[in-house]
C-alpha cells in the first residue's frame, strides 16, 4: 500500500483515507483491476505506466518479508513439506522477486495470472496448483492446506473445500467475519504460526520441532 502510495505522489494521483479504504476493501484482486477500481484510474494509463512502475519498484526494491519467513519456510523443507505459491501477478515478474529474495528454491509451484484465468474467491483459481502437485508428486487435494490474508483468500478456499488458515498480516479484518467466518483454530497471528497448527493438528508425531 505504502509503494502505490509513492507511485500516487509521483504520478500527481491524489491518495487519500477513502482511496487506502477502498484499496483495503479490493485487496486481492489482480493489480491493474485493483488499481483501477481502486484509484478511479483509466485501463490505458494503469496497464501501460501505473502497474509497470509498481512492479519495478518491487523488483528495485523487494518487500521485506514477514517476521520468521526464512525460518518457516526451512521448517516446512526439512519435513519434507511442500510450499506453493498462488497470486494474481505476472510470472515474469513474480519469479525475479523471488529469484531475488532467494527464494525460489522454496516452493514447488508457483501458480502466476499466466497459469489460470481465474481469480480469487473463484475456486478455480486452484486447480493449476492442484494438478501440479497431483501430478508431479502424488499429493492430493485432502493433503493441502492454504493459507490466506484476504477475504478474498478465506472465500476461495472454503468454497474450493480446502482446509485454510488466515494469518493476521493482510487486510483481512473482523468485521469481514460476518460474511465470511473462519474456525478461531484457523487464524493465526502470522506465518511463525503455521509448525504450530501444523504439529497440533497434522497427527505427525516425527516432525522436526520448530525453534
Amino acid at each position: 500500500m505504502r509503494r502505490i502510495k509513492i507511485i500516487c505522489a509521483i504520478y500527481d494521483i491524489p491518495f487519500n483515507r477513502e482511496h487506502y479504504k477502498r484499496l483495503t476493501h479490493l485487496w486481492g484482486l489482480p493489480g491493474v483491476e485493483l488499481l483501477m477500481q481502486g484509484l478511479g484510474l483509466n485501463e490505458k494509463f494503469t496497464k501501460e505506466i501505473f502497474y509497470p512502475a509498481w512492479e519495478r519498484l518491487d523488483i528495485k526494491q523487494p518487500i521485506p518479508l514477514v517476521q520468521r519467513t526464512r525460518e518457516v519456510l526451512s521448517w516446512l523443507k526439512r519435513n519434507k513439506i511442500l510450499c506453493t505459491v498462488l497470486t494474481s501477478r505476472h510470472r515474469e515478474h513474480v519469479m525475479e522477486m523471488l529469484d531475488r529474495l532467494d527464494l525460489l528454491s522454496s516452493f514447488a509451484v508457483v501458480s502466476t495470472k499466466f497459469d489460470t484465468p481465474h481469480r480469487k474467491p473463484d475456486p478455480r483459481v486452484f486447480r493449476y496448483t492442484l494438478e501440479e502437485l497431483e501430478e508431479k508428486f502424488q499429493i492430493a487435494k485432502n493433503e493441502v492446506v492454504f493459507v490466506g490474508d484476504t477475504p478474498a483468500d478465506i472465500d476461495a478456499g472454503k468454497a474450493a473445500n480446502i482446509e485454510t488458515l488466515l494469518v493476521q498480516t493482510g487486510p483481512y479484518l473482523l468485521k469481514h467475519a460476518n460474511k465470511i467466518p473462519i474456525e478461531l483454530k484457523n487464524v493465526l497471528n502470522s506465518i511463525d504460526d503455521i509448525p504450530s497448527w501444523i504439529e497440533e493438528n497434522a497427527g505427525n508425531d516425527f516432525l522436526v520441532p520448530y525453534e
